[in-house]
């Protein structure tokens, strides 16, 4: 098992609610460092820090107006108090920021969506451990602890549990993203998908429920809230029932959607067992229905799913081409379709093109201060990330609860208009071309997203067109800094 840990920051002392959005901290101690080059500069951290933000308003104010994508380009950026994601204001809307202690577990963090996760909640102060095996994705974050590659099926690769007078990390919040995720691979290998799906999330559950128990006898802080990922594709094809709420009975056709219909029971079982039993600073829980995610990081190699394409530099914004695989149903054929465009290949549809879809933006990563940043690279939103950790905030009183919401835009689109947009946002010559449609893919797909709004104050930022165009753009430059690697 390899470990990292992110450079300590610290200042004693000092809760987090007490910091400047400008300060930096973090309290790790454990493991070893892997160096970030810290800088030698003799201007103080805060010094540094100001001038930095005030270069990442003057870059980004060079950008306003720059074809579709000023429009959405907030100027006043905010340093994250820990890790290198600026945010506008906006962004991080009803977001708080972390309380004294409180530090989150994250499985699947290193993927497509856990990699934006990670980068929000460092932003607004938490400790972030990123618990992954490495099979989906490598975008690391050096301002977080890492245990890899650590597999959610196997119990001794979770965090060890707090005893009294020891130094064990301790975790107030968990998300479960890891996960198998192809609905094609599914229905090949059902197996697969009920050791991870279901299998590892019940150890997910039962490590929740351990560590409790241990850290109530050591003294030590409990966890709180459970955040995992679920899918639509537990909804199936149920057209009179569009667009789908929460209410909606089961209707999955893939074994990926039963095993997320069922890690939900889990989860719901846990709950209720606590209440129960009547035990004291219950878990709530809070399953996420993901309808169709894409954005920048997808993989356009991948049939099934959305990627990361990333290059490491010292300076933060450009990544090595690694891949993760997170995303439901067809959140991939958008990086597919981006990719045949830009290289003048057919954009082939399986199926003939009416299948309805609705697709919700993940975020942009953001470098303000570098010179080699573009336009692209400022503008940064993040929808599915923002609503997983709103989730995870959610205040419970009293019994532990446990909620279900979509996670969608509410609009959706056909495959045929999506791959229209494509062409005309990379103006491509491409040719549209249709295969046979893929087994265990659903025809329609709409979502009501009022559940989300209502439970956790969650409305979708950014809309299709718009996600698709950044996307779009982002792809246009990463290809190019690839091509000249």
């Amino acid at each position: 098992m390899k470990t990292r840990s992110p450079p300590s920051t610290s200042r004693e002392g000092v809760e987090v609610d007490d910091f400047d959005p400008l300060e930096i901290d973090g309290r790790w101690q454990q493991m070893d460092v892997k160096s970030s080059g810290e800088s030698n500069s003799r201007l103080s951290r805060r010094s540094a820090l100001l001038l930095a933000a005030a270069l990442a308003m003057v870059t980004a104010s060079l950008f306003v107006g720059h074809g579709s994508l000023g429009s959405d380009v907030d100027d006043e950026r905010v340093a994250p108090i820990r890790g290198t994601a600026y945010l506008s204001r906006d962004e991080f809307k009803d977001v708080r920021t972390a309380r004294a202690g409180e530090s989150v577990l994250l499985t699947g963090g290193l993927g497509f969506i856990g990699s934006h996760v990670a980068d929000l909640l460092l932003h607004r102060g938490f400790e972030v451990t990123i618990m992954d095996d490495e099979s989906n994705g490598h975008n690391h974050n050096e301002f977080c602890q890492e245990m890899v590659p650590n597999n959610i099926t196997v119990v001794d690769d979770f965090p060890s549990f707090p005893n009294t007078g020891d130094d064990t990390t301790q975790f107030t919040h968990v998300v479960h993203l890891a996960a198998a995720i192809s609905v094609a691979e599914s229905m090949a290998n059902p197996v697969k998908y009920e050791n991870i799906n279901y299998g590892g999330s019940e150890k997910v559950i039962n490590w929740i429920s351990e560590y409790n128990k241990h850290a109530g006898s050591a003294g030590a802080t409990k966890v709180r809230k459970l955040v995992a990922a679920s899918s639509a594709a537990i909804y199936g094809d149920q057209p009179k029932l569009l667009p789908l709420q929460e209410s909606a009975p089961y209707g999955g056709i893939s074994p990926y959607a039963d095993t997320k219909y069922r890690m939900e029971g889990l989860m719901k079982s846990f709950v209720e067992g606590q209440n129960n039993d009547g035990v004291a600073e219950p878990v709530s829980a809070v399953a996420l229905r993901f309808f169709n995610v894409f954005g920048p990081r997808q993989d356009p190699h991948n049939p099934y799913s959305g990627g990361s394409i990333r290059r490491r530099t010292a300076n933060c914004c450009s990544f090595p081409p690694t891949y993760s695989h997170f995303a439901t149903q067809t959140s991939g054929v958008i990086s597919l379709f981006l990719e045949a465009a830009l290289t003048g290949k057919d954009i082939t549809i399986l199926g003939d093109g009416a299948m309805t879809r609705d697709f919700v933006f993940v975020k942009v990563r953001q470098c303000p201060v570098h010179p080699a940043c573009s336009a692209s690279s400022l503008t940064i939103r993040k929808d599915v990330a923002r609503a997983i950790v709103l989730a995870l905030l959610q205040d419970v009183k009293g019994d532990a609860s446990f909620d279900v919401y979509n996670v969608c835009t509410g609009k959706s689109i056909t495959i045929n208009t999506l791959a229209g947009q494509v062409k005309q946002s990379m103006d491509s010559n491409s040719k549209i071309t249709h295969l046979d449609p893929r087994e265990g893919d659903i025809r329609e797909s709409s979502c009501n997203p009022k559940g989300a709004s209502d439970g956790i104050l969650f409305k979708s930022a950014v809309s299709q067109e718009v996600g698709l165009e950044k996307t779009a753009a982002w792809f246009r430059e990463d290809q190019g800094r690839r091509s000249r690697t």
